[in-house]
């Protein structure tokens, strides 16, 4: 982990650092000249992007451990914290897009940016979607739009909403459990959950998670590098 001089706490290496400081220079430049609603709301989620990237990590990295010192076969106990620990890790990630996504609607609400409408009733419901339709029709806008259909777009984005909401208000992942009659059962996977009516089941091995979380840093970089080139390409 590194330090991050403009939060001052520990960040996974895989934290955009670069792209991070570019978007908050840029963006401070606009909402810093003009305080306002835009700049209290910004401000508030751009507070929490690098905590819940952080948490995301140090979730997946305890669930990776669990899987190194106790494989498949495990007690409830140990259920409990990898479930716990899978939890974390999903509702980290997700709230991650959501709060830089959140910071990009606050943005560009400014009225030296786009001054699109950002109320109480678009600050509810903010989510990449719903950002996303707010740009479309903008062409200053048009990168950043590009990017968020993407990502929306990906199956990876599917599986990180669809496993954060089942685990955060419906059900925990059902494991699935193989036996073998006159012989030893099939090896077990670190990720080896059951389908759900809401999610397809899922069976991969402990690489599958960091290929989920590179997958949301490099989301992440995109995000930042739209939003800091929407306020770099305005007039």
């Amino acid at each position: 982990m590194k330090m991050n001089d403009l939060k001052l706490i520990k960040l996974p290496d895989e934290f955009p650092d670069q792209e991070f400081k570019s978007f908050m220079e840029s963006s401070k430049s606009i909402l810093l000249a003009n305080k306002g609603s835009a700049w209290v709301e910004f401000g508030g989620a751009t507070n929490l992007i690098a905590w819940r990237f952080r948490s995301c990590y140090e979730e997946m990295q305890e669930y990776r451990k669990s899987w190194f010192d106790y494989g498949f076969d495990i007690p409830f106990e140990e259920i409990y914290r990898r479930d716990k620990q899978l939890f974390g890790m999903f509702t980290s990630g997700v709230s991650c897009i959501e709060s830089v996504c959140y910071s990009l609607y606050a943005l560009a609400s400014h009225p030296n940016v786009l001054a699109i409408p950002f109320g109480d009733k678009e600050q509810r419901r903010c989510n990449p979607k719903s950002l996303m339709h707010a740009l479309s029709s903008h062409d200053l806008a048009k990168p950043l739009y590009i990017t968020l259909n993407s990502i929306i777009g990906s199956d990876e984005w599917k599986l990180w909403v669809d496993l954060r909401n089942r685990m955060t208000h419906r059900s925990n992942l059902p494991r699935i459990i193989r036996g073998a009659v006159g012989s030893s059962p099939p090896p077990g996977k670190a990720l080896q959950f059951a389908k759900t009516s809401s999610t397809p089941s899922f069976e991969e091995d402990e690489e599958h998670l960091e290929y989920l979380f590179s997958w949301l840093a490099e989301s992440l970089r995109s995000l930042l590098i739209g939003g800091h080139n929407l306020v770099s390409n305005n007039p």
